[in-house]
C-alpha cells in the first residue's frame, strides 16, 4: 500500500460538490447523507450501448493523440477506458461491506440488490433503496482525467500501467468537514492498469500526488489517501464489473485529531437480465468520486 509523506493543506472549498441531481447533502451535524434521487434514464440495448462505447473510445483516443505515448499504448488506454463504464446494466447483485473509522456506518450483512428499469437500486427483501450509482459498475468520464499528460509508469509481459492527473469532484462521506475540504484542494493522480491481451481494465487507483506544492496551511495532514477499483469480466453482463472498491483516508487534523475512513466493498453474484440492457442516466457528466 502506497504511503504518502505528510501534506499540510489549506481549507478553501465548500464541502458539498455542486453539480447534478444526486449529490450528497450535509445534515445539521455536518455529516453527509446520500441523496437517492434518480435522474431520467434511457434504456439501451446491447447494440445501442456498443455504439455509445465506440463513441467513448474515439473521444478517449482523441484525448491521448498528442501525448508521447506510442500508437499501440494510445489505443490500449482508450480501449480500456471505454470498457470501464458504459451504463448500468439491469442486474442483481450482493455485496459485503467492511467499514472502519471515526464516522463509519456499521458494516453491512450480505443482501441481494436489484437495479430496476426505473433507475433505482432496491434491496430485494425490504425494498430499501440505494443511490443509482451504488452498484458494481463505476463511471469513468472523459473528464476529469487529463489524458493529454498520460505516461507509462510500468510494463510487463501482460500488463501496462498508465498514470495521468485528474481533478475529482469528491465527497468523502465518513470524514469531518475540515478533512474533506482539504481533500478537494489537493492534486490527484490516477493509475490505470490494463491487460494487454484483452485490452481491458484490471485496476484503477486514485491517490494524492506526492510532494504537492499547493499545500500551504498546516491544518490537516494525510498519511494515506487512496481510492481503488478492481475489475473483472462478467459473461452474463457482457461487460467489466467492479468486484471490489476500496476507500482509505487516514491522517490528523488540528480540529478533530486523528481520523480514519477505510471502507472495502466487495461485490458478488452479479447477474444481468437477459437479453442484456443498460440504463444510461441523462446527465451531462456524472460525479465520478461522489459515490464509490
Amino acid at each position: 500500500m502506497t504511503h504518502f509523506r505528510s501534506l499540510k493543506c489549506g481549507i478553501v472549498l465548500l464541502l458539498v460538490a455542486s453539480a447534478l441531481t444526486g449529490t450528497c447533502e450535509v445534515d445539521s451535524e455536518g455529516k453527509l447523507k446520500a441523496d437517492t434521487t434518480i435522474p431520467n434514464t434511457k434504456l439501451l440495448s446491447i447494440a445501442e450501448i456498443q455504439e455509445y462505447r465506440n463513441a467513448r473510445y474515439e473521444s478517449f483516443l482523441k484525448s491521448v493523440s498528442d501525448t508521447e505515448l506510442s500508437q499501440e499504448n494510445q489505443e490500449l488506454i482508450a480501449t480500456a477506458l471505454s470498457k470501464s463504464y458504459s451504463g448500468i446494466p439491469l442486474c442483481s447483485f450482493s455485496f459485503t461491506l467492511d467499514a472502519r473509522g471515526n464516522l463509519a456506518s456499521p458494516s453491512e450483512e450480505e443482501a441481494v440488490w436489484i437495479v430496476s428499469k426505473s433507475g433505482g437500486t432496491i434491496r430485494e427483501d425490504s425494498k430499501a433503496q440505494r443511490h443509482y450509482r451504488d452498484a458494481p459498475f463505476s463511471y469513468v468520464p472523459n473528464k476529469p482525467f487529463d489524458l493529454a499528460q498520460g505516461v507509462v509508469v510500468a510494463k510487463s509481459r501482460s500488463t501496462v500501467k498508465f498514470r495521468f492527473p485528474f481533478t475529482p469532484r469528491l465527497v468523502a462521506p465518513n470524514l469531518d468537514s475540515d478533512a474533506v475540504r482539504v481533500l478537494r484542494k489537493l492534486e490527484w493522480i490516477a493509475e490505470l492498469t490494463v491487460d494487454t491481451e484483452s485490452k481491458a481494465p484490471l485496476s484503477l487507483l486514485l491517490t494524492i500526488e506526492d510532494d504537492n506544492e499547493r499545500a500551504h496551511s498546516p491544518l490537516v495532514t494525510f498519511d494515506v489517501a487512496r481510492v481503488e477499483f478492481l475489475y473483472d469480466y462478467n459473461a452474463s453482463c457482457e461487460y467489466y464489473e467492479v468486484f471490489s472498491k476500496l476507500r482509505h483516508f487516514e491522517g490528523t487534523s488540528i480540529f478533530s485529531g486523528d481520523f480514519l475512513d477505510k471502507t472495502i466493498k466487495t461485490f458478488k453474484n452479479v447477474t444481468c437480465e437477459q437479453p442484456v440492457s443498460y440504463l444510461l442516466p441523462e446527465v451531462k457528466e456524472l460525479e465520478f468520486l461522489e459515490r464509490y
